[in-house]
């Protein structure tokens, strides 16, 4: 298990699924260390161990454009290495982006709004 402040990873070997949580907007001040943190755990993780990589982004609020282009990109190359890229998301706003630029269609989007706390 990794585990920081901005990004957690854990390989669940009895489901063959690599979980990402983002604990931070997906926005282009962040999107080059999540990047670089991305590869990082892809690199410690073997390809072989896990068939989907789940990311959590239900902590997330907000995505822009530089975020969007990040995930395309990586379902790519998740994509190249048969892998299943799945996305959790609980924020109305990325859901309309993620719609807008069509990843839904390049991922399996999980959308669960969250109970409104105010």
């Amino acid at each position: 298990m990794i585990t920081d402040e901005k990004v957690t990873a854990k390989l669940d070997p009895r489901k063959e699924r690599l979980h990402i949580i983002i604990n931070e907007e997906v926005t282009s001040t962040q999107v080059p260390e999540l990047r670089q943190r991305f590869k990082q755990i892809l690199d410690d993780h073997e390809l072989d161990n896990w068939k989907a990589l789940y990311l959590d982004m239900r902590n997330s609020r907000v995505i822009d454009s530089m975020g969007v282009n990040w995930l395309y990109a990586e379902s790519l190359r998740l994509k190249e290495d048969n892998k299943t890229f799945v996305v959790r998301i609980s924020s109305p706003a990325i859901n309309r982006v993620f719609a807008f630029a069509g990843l839904e269609k390049m991922v399996t989007l999980k959308y669960r709004r969250r109970k409104q706390t105010r």
